[in-house]
Formats: structure tokens, sequence, C-alpha cells
């Protein structure tokens, strides 16, 4: 098997974990892997790392990073048959979380020789991707809110405070955040309303939440939440429920499934995919089915076959 391994030399930065790191790697050598680890650098994106090794034919394209890191190594692999996997050590580990290769960023590091197993022992499933204008995205995108307090972390506030910077920069934000009203037209059918987020989702987790609980990566459909509200005291009452995990839904959150999503608004809307900054409505998304290969669990790939075969759960709803 040969394979390249892209590291983000910031997410691994912790003695500990580099060294899980280097323990990992070394057990995919033993497996008779042909490893080379590269390193991103300023100057040197995963995707341009993932791009050469598309063009040199290597067999498995593996992510020691966070969800941005994933993001970016994506873009070349999206619709080839290079199959895609990840060792967990960055920032934000959502990926790594939903299909069961980690359970806590506290543990990322701890989970490495598990997920180095479940590369060389796992099963390689067909997942959905999504396209926000010409960019793919993997977990979600996200419209408002969420967005400006990405655009507005730096890298150095991310490397020194980690997942908190945005922890730290959203209670920042929230006093003096309002609304805007946005259309939405899912699969031609139109919807006005005054949001303060948006979210586009594969994937059942937002921020460790249960946001989008009947997301798939393979029912070829995206689960779109919508928030509405004018400022932040909507977006707490919304998200607090979900945080407490209740099973009645707040009348400002709605819900829908849809393939294409076009959002328009009456002033420029901030857009973040996996977690990195991408773009100004008006955006149009759109879901690229079966168009990644990925390396997931065995009991992960029993699971998204099952959902494949009854096409996913939910209606749309609002």
């Amino acid at each position: 098997m040969k394979a390249l391994i892209i590291v983000n030399p910031v997410a691994g930065s912790v003695a500990e974990q580099r060294e899980a790191l280097r323990t990992a790697v070394g057990y995919l050598a033993e497996q008779g892997w042909t490893v080379t680890w590269r390193e991103t650098t300023p100057t040197r994106s995963a995707t341009a790392l993932a791009r050469e090794a598309v063009q040199a034919g290597v067999d498995v394209v593996v992510v020691a990073g966070g969800d941005g890191t994933i993001n970016e190594a994506i873009q070349p692999l999206v619709g080839t048959e290079v199959r895609f996997g990840v060792l967990p050590v960055g920032t934000a580990n959502l990926w790594s979380m939903e299909i069961g290769v980690a359970t806590a960023p506290v543990l990322f590091h701890q989970n490495l020789r598990r997920a180095a197993e479940v590369l060389v022992h796992g099963e390689t499933v067909a997942v959905d991707t999504g396209l926000a204008g010409s960019r793919y995205f993997l977990l979600l995108a996200g419209v408002g809110f969420d967005a400006l307090v990405t655009r507005l972390v730096d890298r150095p506030t991310k490397e020194r405070l980690g997942g908190f910077a945005y922890v730290w920069r959203a209670l920042q934000e929230l006093p003096r955040y309002h609304g805007s009203v946005a259309r939405l037209a899912i699969d031609g059918q139109v919807d006005e309303r005054r949001v303060v987020l948006v979210t586009i989702s594969n994937t059942k987790l937002y921020a460790g939440l249960p946001l989008a609980p009947e997301a798939s990566f393979v029912d070829g459909k995206f689960n779109i939440t919508v928030l509405e509200g004018r400022g932040w005291l909507s977006l707490v009452l919304a998200l607090v429920p979900v945080l407490l995990g209740w099973r009645v839904r707040p009348p400002t959150i709605h819900r829908y499934v849809g393939r294409t999503v076009e959002i328009f608004s009456s002033r420029p809307l901030p857009i973040q995919v996996d977690g990195e900054p991408a773009g100004e409505t008006p955006m149009r998304f759109r879901v690229v089915p079966a168009s990644l290969r990925a390396i997931v669990p065995p009991e992960t790939a029993a699971r998204l076959r099952a959902q494949r075969v009854t096409g996913g759960k939910g209606e749309r709803a609002s």
C-alpha cells in the first residue's frame, strides 16, 4: 500500500501527540505500507500535497490534522480512486468523531493507534461531499454567525488557544450580532426568514452538538438547519435545547432536506466550510453523491451501507 501522510505540524505540535503520531505511522510501515511523510507549510498547503500525491499514483492520502486540514486535502481527491484516511490530531475532529475513530478532543492523540488500525483493517465507503461554489466540503457549510467567528479567529490565536479561540471570539461577537433576512431556495422551493445561522450538513454533529440528527454521508442529500431570529438571544435560545438533548424542537429552528441550496441575503453573509472561510452569500450549494472514497471502521461501513439502502432518514420539514 502506497500512502502519503499529510501532517499539519501545528495540529500535532504537542510533544505527546507528535510521538503518538510517529508511533502510528510506524505501525503502518510494520503492516507493509510504503509511507511518505510530508508536512504543510505557509507556502505548501495540504491541497498542493494531495494533488501531487494523486499525480504520483498513491493508493491512500492520510491526513494527520483536523477538519480544516482534511478540507484542504480532499479538494483534489474528490472524484478520484485515491482513498482518504485520517489520523486525528487537530483542533476540531468532527469527521473522526462521526466515523467512530475518536471520542473527544482531549483524547485524540490517544486514539491514534486505533486510527492506524482502522486504516489497515477498515473498509472503504464512497461518501457524499458538498460543493459550495467551487469548494468541496466533507462535513458542513455554515452561513452567518459561525462563519463570522471563523473569519475573525486569526491563525496565531488559534495556534495558541486551540478550540477555545472560537469560543472566546464567539462570546465577544454574540452581543453585537444581528441576523439578516435570507431567501433559501432548496431544490427550487423558496423560503424567506430572518436568520442568525444556517447550516448545510452531511454530518450530524455541529461543534459536538447533534444539530442535524438525521444527516447522513451516503443519502445524497443535505440536512439544512435554519436558526431564525434577530440577534444573540435567538441563537442562544435555539441552541440550549440542542445542548440539553431536548426532544422538543424550538419554534426558531427549521429543518429541511434537499440536494441543492441557494442562499441570497439582504446583506452579504460570511460562509465557512468544514471550519474554513469560504466567501459570502449569494452562494449555491449542491451535493456530490458518493464522490470521496473514505476508509472507515468496519462497523461504520456497515451502518453507512444500511443507510444507503434505506435512502437515509428524514423528510422535508420546516
